[in-house]
């Protein structure tokens, strides 16, 4: 073999593994970004958007990963990020007078939260706990406004996303007003099949660990009133108990309760 042609596949050699290192880094970023559009593609606040208008925005958010367990901010925080969740569930809470919680509700993926901070500016209205492993993107307060400026359909989903939150809010408020704990948790746990359900053969697994203490701190109830009341359900053959999930097996039975 001529010399040049050996000095050109001992420099092959050499570069091989970098080259290849380069190309899969290059392999893997790119999957990265087939998968960020196709998830937002999936996510409501991204509907009807046009795939141009979804890179456009993709290429503004940052992912984040928390642990379970952990504060993704604190209630009182300066608000400079909007939130959408890649993956996992988040609890959402505000702190009373004596520094108790109280869960206000829970989102999954697809959703976003932190919306208010960085629409007025104002410090958060409440905190944020990841309860799991949770992936969510962030994106900047100014960023997220360009977008909204740029983009018509994005600002109207946003507004949809919203009207959806005072909604919450009002029915949540009717009821605490109107119905008892064994009522309100009914109607919750409707709600988080409806959200979260996973069909089996025994009827509708909740997919998300429940401890007694969060849905009394979400339904406004004490843990000891939840304890009864679900034993009250699962003697009664509406629910079923494995592990902090609920499986709802009577729907109608429970959709009676909390009527």
């Amino acid at each position: 073999m001529p010399t040049g042609t050996l000095n050109t596949a001992i420099l092959v050699r050499r570069c091989a593994p970098e080259y290849n290192r380069s190309a899969a880094a290059t392999a893997k970023v790119g999957n990265r970004v087939t998968a960020l559009r196709n998830f937002l593609k999936q996510a409501p606040l991204f509907s009807g958007l046009s795939d141009a208008e979804i890179d456009a925005s993709a290429k503004d958010f940052v992912p984040n990963r928390f642990r379970q367990g952990e504060t993704i901010f604190h209630q009182g925080d300066a608000g400079q990020l909007l939130y959408l969740i890649e993956a996992g569930q988040v609890r959402i809470f505000v702190l009373g007078e004596e520094g108790q919680e109280t869960s206000v509700v829970l989102y999954g993926a697809g959703d976003i939260f932190g919306e208010l901070a960085v629409i007025d500016g104002l410090p958060r209205s409440a905190g944020a706990v990841a309860m799991e492993e949770t992936i969510v993107l962030t994106l900047n307060r100014d960023r997220f406004r360009e977008q909204l400026r740029r983009t018509p359909q994005l600002a109207l989903n946003f507004m949809k996303a919203l009207s959806v939150r005072v909604r919450y809010s009002t029915q949540q408020l009717g009821s605490l007003a109107v119905l008892d704990v064994p009522g309100r948790l009914a109607r919750k746990l409707l709600e988080l099949a409806q959200t979260y359900g996973v069909a089996e053969p025994e009827g509708v697994r909740i997919a998300m660990a429940l401890t007694q203490t969060d849905l009394a701190s979400l339904i406004g109830a004490t843990r000891e009133s939840i304890n009864k009341a679900l034993a009250a359900f699962r003697r009664q053959g509406y629910i079923l108990l494995r592990r902090h999930q609920v499986t709802i097996v009577d729907p109608d039975a429970l959709r009676e309760i909390g009527s």
